[in-house]
């Protein structure tokens, strides 16, 4: 009996001293510390812990069974998923630059709304930290269900799209289409980083009643910024018809198939962790091809192949940004103030099937600028050129954004876009109305090898939300543009002047979706002296910017 009670004590004393230590063991720990201290190079991550939020917060007031429901038959993302995009592990020094890179690769993930990783937890005496992951999902299951009847012929799509298969992270699709024209059906599946690999793979197919396409892409990219190499490797096959069309009507159409390779190897250069250098070199074999349908009425473009090797060199300079309202609303945007270019020089190769022997160039180049702290500016520019036998093709464009943010719930925004063609392939022309620039004229209104797009715009954020799924904004907005410069095809009168049309709209952000697209409803008119186009319409469409 003694040496049973006697027993029992030593028990408990035993837990009492592991207690106690645990006890002052947490108060060497704090999580109210000075950030200075997380500056000191010798630091080390002792622990990491993560926490993954479901796709609504019940607790929200005006939660009911809809959220509910969501959150029930919703995978949260696997912490094993978040874990492989981590570029930091326990018992490594501790690094504020990885801390912040990691949540960009997690932010860029369609399951993630957004994320945070920070030091949660200060420990002096052992000069370790503990650092917290935390992410919020995304709705990521996306029904698809479209119909439609006019003049007697029924369209409809049916389908369905998983951008997190069982908390995975990896994304499943699968689509079935019928219009009066064809049928098919659609299946794609996507990895973005297999088994925290950090390879990534792409399969896509379609069946259509006219032709197939397909695509298949392995690939481990520079997925840090201080990643040694890169590979890739696409094969692929594109068929679908191309139309030409003059002030929005249709007025010839003929198939395209494009068949294509596509493999680089890719390796970091000496520099500093602040300015990146790369160099990359690769090969891609492009062939595409014409064939005549029932709605062709005039010549077929010429057959091309394009097939060449290539070198390139890549400069990213690391001055990222946590900003808001810049291309969309009440949530994160991450934007590099620093430069980014690239230079790709192109040998095209008759022994791989080129038609000629030439050669291809294309560069880039983006910045963006804190004028002030409430103005920024975004620009970017871009040349192609290709030059064979009698071809000497050249396309140059350049897109400037200012955003001059009133208030914390408005903005003014103004963009400029310029493209400036010269030989630009037929199939390749450049088009101007609706989604391309000028949203009072309807689709593919005038066609050119340049182009032009002004716009003014005023944005108006609110604080409504709708039934915690859409966000709500407000824009008001006038735009100018005009294409001109290409061989015109049908007998329509040609319209080459400058256009200019004004509009309303209200903005939808889908604030829970994988997606992240932006339901734009606008009001327009066109501000012309014709009668046909002269009137105020709606238009709705799908978009990821404001």
């Amino acid at each position: 009996m003694t040496g049973r009670r006697l027993s029992v004590i030593v028990v408990l004393l035993a837990c009492f001293t592991l207690r106690q230590a645990y006890a002052a063991a947490d108060t060497d720990c704090t999580r109210l510390f000075d950030e200075a201290d997380l500056q000191h190079t010798n630091l080390t991550i002792s622990s990491i812990r993560f926490e993954q939020q479901n796709v609504f917060d019940l607790n929200e007031p005006g939660t009911f069974w809809l959220h509910r429901f969501a959150n029930y038959s919703h995978v949260i993302s696997k912490q094993i998923t978040i874990d492989n995009d981590l570029l930091f592990t326990p018992e490594s020094p501790l690094v504020l630059a990885e801390l912040a890179e990691t949540e960009r690769i997690l932010r860029s993930r369609r399951y993630i709304r957004d994320a945070e990783v920070a030091v949660s937890r200060y420990c002096p005496e052992t000069n370790t930290v503990e650092v917290l992951v935390k992410t919020w999902d995304n709705w990521s299951l996306l029904p698809k269900i479209d119909f439609s009847s006019e003049g007697g012929a029924t369209e409809y799509s049916i389908g369905v799209a998983e951008d997190n298969l069982l908390g995975t992270g990896n994304q499943l699709q699968l689509d079935y289409a019928k219009d009066a024209e064809r049928t098919g059906y659609l299946f794609s599946f996507a990895s973005p980083n297999i088994l925290g690999s950090r390879w990534q793979a792409l399969t896509r197919y379609a069946n259509n009643s006219d032709g197939e396409s397909y695509q298949f892409n392995i690939q481990r990219p520079f997925y840090r910024l201080s990643s040694p190499w890169a590979v890739s490797v696409d094969v692929s096959k594109d068929k679908q018809q191309i139309n030409d069309y003059v002030l929005g009507e249709k007025v010839n159409q003929y198939d395209r198939t494009q068949h294509g390779f596509s493999s680089f190897f890719g390796w970091r250069l000496a520099g500093d962790s602040k300015q990146i250098h790369r160099f990359n070199s690769g090969i891609t074999l492009e062939d595409v091809s014409f064939a005549a349908n029932a709605d062709t009425l005039f010549t077929l473009p010429d057959e091309r192949n394009l097939s060449r090797v290539w070198v390139e060199y890549q400069l990213l300079e690391d001055q990222y940004r946590k900003l808001y309202n810049i291309n969309q609303f009440n949530r994160v945007e991450d934007i590099n103030l620093g430069w980014q270019a690239y230079l790709r020089l192109g040998q095209l190769q008759k022994g791989l099937g080129a038609d000629a022997s030439g050669w291809q160039v294309d560069a880039a180049i983006e910045k963006a600028w804190a004028l002030q702290s409430d103005i920024w500016l975004l620009a970017s520019f871009r040349y192609h050129g290709l030059k064979m036998a009698d071809l000497n093709q050249q396309l140059i464009s350049t897109h400037w954004q200012m955003v001059y943010q009133l208030t914390r719930q408005s903005s003014l925004v103004g963009i400029l876009d310029l493209q400036r063609g010269k030989d630009l392939f037929a199939d390749e022309a450049l088009y101007l109305g609706g989604d391309t620039g000028l949203r009072a004229f309807p689709l593919f209104y005038q066609r050119g090898d340049n182009r032009m797009v002004a716009t003014t715009e005023y944005r108006y954020y609110t604080d409504w939300n709708i039934l915690q799924i859409f966000d709500v904004g407000f824009a008001g907005f006038a735009d100018a543009g005009r294409s001109w410069g290409a061989d015109q095809r049908g007998e329509n009168d040609i319209d080459d002047s400058i256009l200019y049309g004004v509009g309303v709209g209200i903005r939808l952000l889908s604030t829970h979706s994988s997606r992240g697209t932006m339901v734009h409803i606008d009001l327009t008119r066109p501000v012309t002296d014709n009668p046909e186009l002269g009137n105020w319409q709606w238009r709705i469409t799908a978009k990821r910017r404001f």
